[in-house]
């Protein structure tokens, strides 16, 4: 009697990435470090240090802010602020961006495979980060135009046509105190761009 053994082929795991942007770093103190040191001139003196992991913030392309704690391995420490990543969010709400480098070669781990593994890693490894840590908000691609904006624009040379046209195509959050004025206008914005300014505010 002959046995056939049929074996099951499943299709690999297809992850989907969205991009976001590695925006800051955070450190979270988890205790102090304290050491002693005796110096020829200074004698003993006791130097202490805050301990603690990295809390990275990542801006995502649908206005997330995620801020995120590593689960061991931090491959995040590599990377650039400002620098675009991959990412995806599983059902549990952790947050995973590949992680190739530090993948485990599989069984058997030998010659060309070795060889391989060492250049490239391991295309499907992924490292684990924590969001239940703080917070997940959405973030103002559009803020509100503020007295300094319209400063700025103004120190920059830009026409008071152009700035006039930014004022009334834009969201305004002006401080119109009698403070504020005199600052604009010690500042020299003219009093046509402090009027559109009040007229925009009002509306």
């Amino acid at each position: 009697m002959a046995f056939f053994v049929a074996s099951l082929v499943f299709p690999a795991e297809q992850r989907e990435y969205n991009k976001g942007t590695l925006d800051r770093w955070d450190l979270l103190s988890t205790g102090t470090d304290c050491s002693t040191r005796e110096g020829l001139l200074s004698g003993i003196s006791t130097h202490c240090a805050k301990t603690g992991v990295r809390v990275y913030h990542v801006l995502t392309s649908e206005g997330f802010d995620y801020t995120l704690q590593p689960e061991t391995w931090d491959p995040f420490k590599a990377v650039q602020l400002g620098q675009e990543i991959s990412y995806r969010i599983d059902e549990k709400g952790n947050f995973w961006t590949p992680d190739p480098k530090h993948g485990v070669c599989p069984w058997p781990c030998t010659g060309e495979k070795r060889r391989e593994f060492k250049s490239s890693g391991d295309p499907k490894h992924e490292a684990k980060y924590f969001v239940n840590l703080v917070e997940k908000r959405k973030v103002d691609p559009y803020p509100a135009l503020t007295n300094k904006d319209v400063l700025d624009m103004s120190r920059l040379g830009l026409s008071e046509a152009l700035i006039f046209q930014k004022i009334n195509t834009s969201k305004t959050a002006f401080d119109l105190s009698i403070p504020a004025l005199k600052a604009l206008k010690d500042s020299g914005v003219s009093d046509t761009l402090i009027s559109a300014m009040m007229q925009r505010q009002n509306q």
